[in-house]
């Protein structure tokens, strides 16, 4: 589970590190958990990402990355609690010493991913909103607003939602992965199978694609 689908992480991240003026090693460091963590092998990122926190545990970037590490292995409430620290500490910042990553829309969103696998779908609903609030052209903020109607299985909403999150960026694989499941579910192969094929064009490696390559395979 745009920032596991952003995909200007890596230099948004590198950028906010400059910032806050790391040095070379751990910079490398950095670099390494954030290469892994972008080719989707996350339990070696999150290694790489707690090494570095134990000389530095208070890098709220790098809590940001280990929490989104942890969210996509779905140990979900260990990924809220770090979100909810690196929350904390981002409130507490000024604006001229607070980090560029993570910003509030990513704070939010990786929030509402953690609370949408809890089945806290209250509170997951008003980081979804808060996300929109902040950029309410995010292909992501629909993506999730899909799945948190998918997992209650309310259908119609979830495509409705996962079509617009696909007029906003058709680069988008997870809106497609997304909206393959819901068709499925709401008994539309033919849109299924056209939804899982874009995906695994878009994310061929992506953790989730040798399920979707079954159930389309399945469905042709």
């Amino acid at each position: 589970m745009s920032n596991r689908r952003a995909y200007c992480r890596i230099l948004v991240l590198l950028v906010a590190f400059s910032l806050i003026s790391v040095v070379p090693q751990a910079f490398a460091q950095s670099k390494k958990g954030l290469e892994l963590y972008n080719t989707w092998q996350y339990q070696e990122a999150e290694k790489v990402f707690r090494e570095e926190l134990k000389a530095d545990p208070n890098n709220t970037p790098t809590n940001f990355y280990l929490g989104l590490t942890v969210l996509y292995q779905e140990k979900y409430q260990d990924a809220l609690d770090i979100f909810l620290k690196v929350y904390k500490s981002q409130q507490r910042a000024d604006q001229w010493t607070r980090p560029a990553v993570p910003s509030e829309y990513q704070i939010q969103l990786a929030m509402a991913q953690a609370r949408i696998g809890l089945k806290q779908y209250p509170d997951a609903w008003k980081n979804l909103e808060s996300a929109r609030i902040e950029d309410g052209r995010a292909s992501d903020v629909y993506v999730y607003r899909g799945l948190y109607y998918l997992e209650q299985d309310k259908l119609k909403e979830a495509i409705k939602e996962l079509e617009k999150a696909i007029s906003l960026d058709r680069k988008n694989p997870y809106a497609y992965y997304y909206a393959g499941l819901a068709y499925y579910k709401a008994g539309d192969p033919q849109n299924a199978v056209e939804a899982l094929k874009t995906f695994l064009g878009l994310a061929p490696n992506a953790p989730e694609a040798p399920k979707a390559k079954l159930l389309h395979d399945q469905l042709c």
